[in-house]
């Protein structure tokens, strides 16, 4: 199973979406991997401070490139026994690859204008390809307009997107550097939707 984390715009919780999904992913028993493909290399310098200060991450984090995405998705794609998380780039080819073998592709932003314009801009290109995947808020705010706005823009453009939104906490910032302790601020949540999603995505393509 291939998940990837793209966005076109950069800062918007790509990396944190992918470490804590996979960490949710290794709690239900999974057997994660994660690739990170950004040249910020934000992925593996996370998982060597957390080895560095003996917190190490429960799943290895691998540096990759468009080749070892693809032969990943040769072998990976569509299968149970290997849950792969893919950190992507804003750009580029190794996204498109990325974006080319996913079974699912999590689109995270938060809930400002220019993230929205760039997210909106992201799934257009997505949903073009005919590639699954669902908008995941992050640093959300609740109460505030701004979320109000993006949740009327995501059910006026009638697009896909998470029921769960990730809350704007201090303690989950901290996290960098460090593996996830108990709570994994909504991601769980957002886990278990996904496993949902490819189980009825699954029926769907097997029904036709």
């Amino acid at each position: 199973m291939i998940i990837s984390t793209i966005n076109l715009k950069g800062g918007v919780g790509k990396t944190t979406t992918a470490i804590a999904l996979a960490t949710a992913a290794v709690r239900d028993g999974k057997d994660v991997e994660l690739y990170d493909c950004d040249p910020q290399s934000s992925a593996s310098l996370w998982a060597m401070m957390a080895e560095e200060a003996g917190d190490p991450l429960p799943f290895p984090v691998t540096p990759a490139n468009v080749a070892t995405v693809r032969m990943a998705g040769h072998r990976l794609k569509s299968t149970e026994d290997k849950w792969l998380f893919i950190d992507c780039p804003p750009n580029g080819r190794v996204m498109d690859e990325a974006a080319d073998c996913s079974d699912l592709i999590v689109v995270p932003t938060t809930t400002g204008p220019a993230d929205m314009v760039k997210t909106f801009e992201t799934t257009d290109t997505l949903g073009a390809r005919g590639f699954l995947f669902a908008i995941l808020l992050t640093r959300v705010l609740p109460g505030t307009l701004s979320l109000k706005q993006s949740l009327g823009e995501l059910a006026d453009r009638d697009t896909s997107y998470f029921d769960y939104q990730i809350p704007s906490r201090e303690g989950l910032k901290n996290f960098f550097g460090n593996s996830f302790g108990d709570d994994l601020y909504g991601y769980e949540k957002v886990y278990e939707q996904i496993k949902q999603s490819i189980k009825e995505d699954k029926e769907a393509y097997g029904a036709n």
